[in-house]
C-alpha cells in the first residue's frame, strides 16, 4: 500500500469528491501502477481519501491511500500523468490504509480578505452560533482551535472529523460578521492527534 499527501490546485479545487477519486484512479492506470479492487458484482479500485473537502477551497494537504503493490518511485510517476492541480508532494509505503477520513482531527488553512478584527474577543466567546448549509443552527466555538493574523492573512485551525467545521463556511461568518471578502482559502497542513501528516 501507499499512503500520499497531493494538491488540489490550479482549477482542480472545483472538483468534487468523486470525481477527485476517479481522476486520481484514471491517473494510476495511466502511469500503469497496478491497483488492488473489491470484490463483487462492482468492482472498486481500492483507493481511500481523506475528508472531502468544500469546493472551491484549494489544498496542498490532501491525503490518499492505495492498495497497490508498486515499490517504485510513486511521487515521480504519478505526477508525469496526473492532470494540472493535482500533483503527489510526499509518499510512503505502508502495511494497511492510513485511513485518514478517521484520524485526521484538525486541519490548518489561510485565507485573505477578511477584515481586521480582534482575534482574542472572538476565541474568547464561549459560544458562536451560525446556520449551516442544511438550515441547522451550530455552535462552531468548540471548532475553532486557532487563529491568527499575519500581515493581510488570515491563518486558523478548524475541527475535521467528527468535530468538522468547514473553512468556507468559518470564513463567510467572519466576512459578515466583521466585513471584507474571502480570497483564496488554502488547506496547508492536517493534523492527527500525534501530529502533522507526511
Amino acid at each position: 500500500m501507499i499512503a500520499f499527501r497531493y494538491t488540489k490546485t490550479d482549477g482542480a479545487e472545483y472538483i468534487s469528491h468523486l470525481d477527485l477519486l476517479r481522476h486520481i484512479y484514471r491517473t494510476m492506470r495511466r502511469a500503469g501502477i497496478p491497483l488492488a479492487f473489491s470484490e463483487g458484482f462492482h468492482k472498486h479500485p481500492k483507493i481511500f481519501l481523506n475528508n472531502p473537502l468544500g469546493t472551491g477551497i484549494k489544498s496542498v494537504a490532501e491525503y490518499a491511500t492505495a492498495d497497490t503493490p508498486f515499490t517504485g518511485d510513486f511521487m515521480q510517476l504519478f505526477n508525469k500523468f496526473s492532470p494540472d492541480g493535482i500533483k503527489c508532494l510526499a509518499f510512503n509505503v505502508v502495511k494497511e490504509n492510513q485511513n485518514y477520513a478517521n484520524s485526521i482531527k484538525a486541519c490548518d488553512y489561510t485565507a485573505s480578505g477578511i477584515a481586521s478584527f480582534d482575534i482574542k474577543d472572538l476565541l474568547a466567546e464561549k459560544s458562536i452560533t451560525i446556520t449551516d448549509t442544511r438550515g441547522r443552527e451550530i455552535d462552531i466555538r468548540p471548532r475553532i482551535y486557532a487563529v491568527e493574523r499575519r500581515g493581510e492573512q488570515l491563518f486558523f485551525t478548524l475541527g475535521c472529523g467528527d468535530n468538522n467545521l468547514r473553512a468556507d463556511l468559518f470564513c463567510s461568518y467572519l466576512c459578515s460578521r466583521f466585513g471584507g471578502k474571502t480570497q483564496d482559502i488554502v488547506k496547508t497542513a492536517a493534523r492527527a492527534d500525534e501530529g502533522i501528516f507526511l
